[in-house]
């Protein structure tokens, strides 16, 4: 991996973000959606009664972490065409990849598996789609997309094409600088979103949940789009934001048969392109972390462990409470 290119002070990447006309039309086409979900009628879709606070409030903190992952960062240059690994062609392996994601998807939609079980922040919702969960779905989720979404690829470009760990950034570099961020980002989400049963919950269910969000979701999400799929955008687009936009516009795509949207009506398809725009946020927080460390495991912590308060839905789900 090439890294010669000189420190992006973090003024420059601030600038770099809010001077990109790509990063400007998606951040209006967020405020848009967001203002549209809040003065809808909300019952045109699947599990109406979820109450969109406790989502949204989840923004304030991803800014802050970002902004600390930008001083952190700030002696390391963002990752585009000029410090990128040496892809070798990667505007056929970024068809391939978002071909796949569609196969993926297809696939998964005709046996009602999806990308995420439920929504934590999307409460009472997400208790809706965990009601309806047997130990047999929940097992079927991780391990199809632990499957599909992380082993195949990872063998696929380690194995048939060559690249190496350093190349796919799945090596930790810096781990006194991003292990206490990691830990530090990592566990507010949890605190905020957990219930009271969550500290009631048997070691065995966080334990397993553990196990199961990191099988079904965080490896999963983090060869696909992080390690794999981001890189290559930023390389195509010749730009680190505008790279950011598509992976976050490419995540969201990945997400379109979430239980919470229905796509039947125009009311319903609305709606849900305004839901696509909150979840296509979290893709862009994901890559921004990715490009401008050029570590694909740190976006498990900006934006995934609040899955880990899902502790006490596991635990009944499984009986182990």
């Amino acid at each position: 991996m090439t890294t010669d290119a000189p420190p992006m002070p973090v003024p420059a990447a601030v600038r770099d973000l809010f001077t990109n006309r790509w990063l400007l039309l998606f951040l209006a086409a967020w405020v848009t959606a967001t203002v549209y979900i809040f003065t809808t009628d909300r019952s045109v879709l699947p599990l109406s009664d979820q109450e969109p606070i406790g989502y949204f409030s989840g923004i304030a903190g991803a800014v802050v972490s970002l902004t600390v992952l930008l001083l952190l960062a700030r002696r390391r240059p963002p990752l585009d065409h000029r410090n990128a690994p040496g892809f070798r062609n990667p505007g056929k392996e970024t068809a391939g990849l978002l071909a796949w994601m569609a196969a993926v998807l297809a696939v998964g939609s005709v046996f009602g598996i999806r990308t995420h079980i439920a929504f934590v922040g999307l409460a009472p919702g997400a208790h809706a789609v965990w009601d309806r969960q047997t130990p047999a779905t929940t097992l079927t989720w991780a391990i199809f997309n632990f499957v599909t979404l992380a082993v195949l690829p990872y063998w696929f470009f380690r194995y048939r094409l060559g690249y190496r760990p350093d190349s796919m950034l799945l090596r930790f570099d810096r781990p006194k600088v991003w292990a206490p961020y990691f830990i530090l980002v990592g566990l507010p989400p949890i605190l905020f979103t957990a219930t009271p049963e969550y500290y009631t919950t048997s070691i065995a269910g966080h334990a397993l949940t553990l196990v199961l969000f990191t099988l079904g979701s965080f490896l999963p999400i983090m060869i696909t789009t992080q390690s794999l799929l981001t890189p290559r955008l930023s390389v195509l687009a010749r730009s680190w934001v505008t790279g950011s936009v598509l992976s976050a516009l490419a995540y969201g795509a990945l997400n379109i048969t979430e239980a919470f949207l229905a796509w039947h009506s125009p009311a319903q398809a609305a709606l849900s392109l305004a839901w696509f725009m909150q979840v296509a946020c979290w893709g862009l927080v994901k890559a921004v972390t990715t490009l401008r460390t050029g570590n694909a495991w740190l976006h498990i912590a900006t934006t995934h462990t609040i899955h880990l308060a899902e502790a006490p839905a596991v635990a009944t789900t499984f009986g182990l409470r």
